[in-house]
């Protein structure tokens, strides 16, 4: 079966998508086969955990983390997981040296990153830095 790529214009001042091979792109080439969720832990300096569902199958191609004030005393990390397994290369580390309120971190997941449809992501804090301070995540599936 020939897969034919279209373009489909729409009014002034959108963005026009195109189809090629299959795979929705805007005009600027972004994919929009990604769903982003986000969540956020009340307190990074308190050890624990939380859990977000995925409503979609996929792959977590890109964790974004912002904190909402300075950390202090240790660094944070952040580990996501799936079923228990640490996502490779997931792990996002909140430096407290020079923390301040907007500082943005992230990580590019490579393997153990695959999700299905209505399982939960777990992301840990180690609750290593001191001061009460939320961290707010983004995470970028990519549909399979």
């Amino acid at each position: 079966m020939e897969t034919k790529n279209y373009f489909k214009p729409v009014t002034t001042g959108q963005d026009n998508p195109l189809i090629l091979g299959g795979t929705v792109e805007t005009t600027t080439g972004q994919s929009l086969k990604k769903v982003y969720l986000f969540t956020s832990i009340a307190d990074i300096s308190t050890a624990g955990q939380i859990y977000i569902v995925s409503p979609v199958a996929g792959t977590v191609s890109k964790i974004y983390s912002v904190i909402n004030g300075a950390i202090a005393t240790s660094n944070s990390v952040l580990t996501p997981k799936i079923a228990g397994t640490a996502i490779t290369n997931g792990a996002i580390t909140v430096a407290f040296s020079g923390s301040a309120a907007g500082d943005v971190d992230s990580s590019t997941p490579t393997a153990a990153n695959t999700i299905t449809a209505g399982a939960a992501i777990e992301i840990e804090t180690d609750g290593a830095s001191s001061n009460t301070v939320e961290v707010v995540l983004t995470i970028e599936i990519t549909l399979s």
